[in-house]
């Protein structure tokens, strides 16, 4: 799990094409995760072999779109969270941000680079389970 910050604003279609091409990369790549994004700043999962992961996360740094790149969680696990997920997305807005467990401390994990980790964490299992629940009936 790591965030980023966009070198510049993506709109509704650079969004839309940045997750028709991660999820077609993803697929082909055996990997799954999810994709938070808000305000210009992103917060992502991936997981998938610790090698085509490591791979994927170096050309994401590489890309001139992203800086400020932290990853906050890396974690050998048993069984996927987000298995049947290419790339989940959910759009964020500022009312919804404010009722996700979690989000704040990690959205703004790397401007802030006193957090240790140790008190990070928690947050971000918090954000994890958060996402991966289904969503309320009618939304």
């Amino acid at each position: 799990m790591y965030t980023s910050a966009a070198t510049s604003p993506f709109s509704d279609n650079d969004l839309a094409t940045l997750l028709m091409n991660s999820r077609a990369n993803n697929r082909r790549l055996g990997l799954s995760g999810y994709l938070m994004h808000k305000q210009g700043r992103f917060v992502q999962v991936l997981e998938g072999s610790e090698d085509t992961v490591r791979h994927r996360y170096a050309r994401i740094s590489a890309d001139r779109r992203h800086t400020d790149l932290d990853v906050l969680l890396r974690e050998s696990i048993t069984e996927r969270r987000f298995g049947s997920w290419t790339m989940g997305y959910r759009t964020t807005t500022d009312l919804l941000a404010e009722d996700i467990p979690g989000y704040g401390e990690v959205a703004g994990a790397p401007l802030d680079d006193a957090r240790s980790r140790t008190t990070l964490e928690p947050s971000v299992r918090s954000l994890l389970d958060w996402f991966r629940a289904p969503l309320p009936a009618g939304t």
